[in-house]
C-alpha cells in the first residue's frame, strides 16, 4: 500500500490537487509516518471555483498552504463513520469542520463525498466533490491575518 501523497499522485483524479501539494513542498508531510486523515477535492472542485478567484488562491503559495493545512486532521485516521460520529472535527490549521448525512450523501462543510475510507499506509483519505466555501472562506482568514 502506498502513503497519501502516492496514493493521490497514482489516481487520476487528483493532479491539480497533487500539483499544489509539490508546489508547496507539501510532499514529506503526506508521506510522513501518520496517522492523519486527508479530504482531497478531486480536479473538477477547482474548476468549480470561480475566476479570477480560483487565479488568485492558486498563484498564492501562502493561501493554498492554509489551504492543505484545512483538508488534513493530524494524529488521526477517521473513516466516514468516526467523522460522522464526531460531527465536528478540528484540522491541523486549527478551524473546525463539520461533517454530516444529508439527501445528497455526507458532506464535509458543503462538498460532497464521492468516495470515503480509501486506505493509505499512512492514513485515510476522504474524496470530495467540491472545496467547502467555509474552508475556503477560513482559509482566507487566516491568510488575511497573517
Amino acid at each position: 500500500m502506498a502513503k497519501i501523497f502516492e496514493t493521490l499522485q497514482n489516481d487520476g483524479r487528483f493532479s491539480r490537487l497533487v500539483e499544489i501539494i509539490r508546489t508547496l513542498g507539501e510532499e514529506k508531510m503526506l508521506q510522513g509516518e501518520g496517522p492523519m486523515t486527508f479530504f482531497a477535492p478531486v480536479d473538477s472542485a477547482w474548476d468549480a471555483i470561480p475566476e479570477p478567484n480560483r487565479a488568485m488562491i492558486l498563484n498564492d503559495k501562502q493561501m493554498l498552504s492554509h489551504l492543505i493545512d484545512f483538508f488534513t486532521i493530524g494524529n488521526h485516521k477517521c473513516t466516514l463513520d468516526a467523522l460522522l460520529e464526531k460531527n465536528v472535527v478540528q484540522t491541523v490549521e486549527g478551524n473546525p469542520i463539520m461533517v454530516r448525512k444529508t439527501e445528497q450523501g455526507t458532506q464535509v462543510d458543503e462538498a460532497v463525498v464521492l468516495e470515503g475510507n480509501m486506505e493509505a499506509d499512512n492514513g485515510i483519505i476522504h474524496v470530495l466533490d467540491g472545496i467547502p466555501f467555509v474552508t475556503l472562506s477560513q482559509a482566507f482568514e487566516a491568510y488575511a491575518a497573517k
